[in-house]
């Protein structure tokens, strides 16, 4: 059975643990591990030191799955000494509720090692896609920005959550309503993929709203 070394965040390696039970054998030791996760997001210094640890402790052969929701994977290539083993994906809470998930390698992904990854990821049953190599991916970013316009009605007290949650999913058939979304995901990820999407970009489109700053600087949820 693969032998899977999880590092980064606590519930979102809680998940992957759920969402691969009875297919890989999670280890501690990451010397044996065939595959690697780091869940980090955010702050970038956390993450880029994790990452550190992780490709200097294991073989070098290993594939390393590391999120990319704020920060594409090119980015965090600039301090490891093999970034080639580094393939982007999205993680986040409640991630494997998706039908699809996303990995993104960068233009210098080795090829043998992404092709170690597809393995695993097929193995498992894991449908994906491969998507290009730019921060927030594909998904995570489209739904930041949908959460990011419910926090600016909602802030002019143009509806309440509720309404705003209602009538997103009567009117788009989706899971979940926005605000809703974004206590699932988790505000401060939001926030944060939005300020990284605002740096790379420039774009004011991607600023994100205050009242998302403010529930993050305050761990608060829409709903509480």
């Amino acid at each position: 059975m693969t032998k899977v070394y999880l590092n980064g965040s606590e519930s979102v390696n809680n998940e992957i643990k759920d969402f691969l039970s009875g297919k890989a054998e999670f280890t501690e030791n990451i010397e044996s591990a065939d595959i690697i996760f780091n869940s980090t997001n955010y702050p970038e210094y956390e993450k880029s030191e994790e990452l550190q640890y992780l490709e200097s402790a294991s073989q070098k052969t290993v594939p390393i799955f590391t999120s990319s929701l704020c920060q594409a994977v090119s980015g965090q290539c600039r301090l490891q000494e093999n970034p080639e083993r580094l393939i982007g994906i999205g993680l986040y809470d409640t991630f494997s509720q998706a039908k699809r998930i996303e990995i993104a390698p960068s233009k210098i992904t080795d090829s043998a090692i992404l092709k170690n990854a597809e393995k695993f990821l097929n193995e498992m049953g894991i449908t994906y896609s491969i998507v290009p190599d730019r921060t927030g991916l594909i998904f995570p970013r489209i739904v930041s920005m949908i959460i990011n316009e419910a926090a600016q009605v909602y802030s002019e007290q143009v509806a309440s959550k509720e309404d705003i949650d209602t009538a997103m999913k009567l009117g788009t058939n989706y899971p979940f309503g926005p605000l809703e979304w974004a206590d699932r995901i988790g505000v401060g990820l939001v926030y944060n993929i939005l300020a990284s999407l605002q740096r790379d970009f420039g774009e004011d489109r991607y600023r994100p709203h205050p009242v998302l700053k403010e529930m993050d600087d305050l761990k608060k949820k829409f709903y509480e």
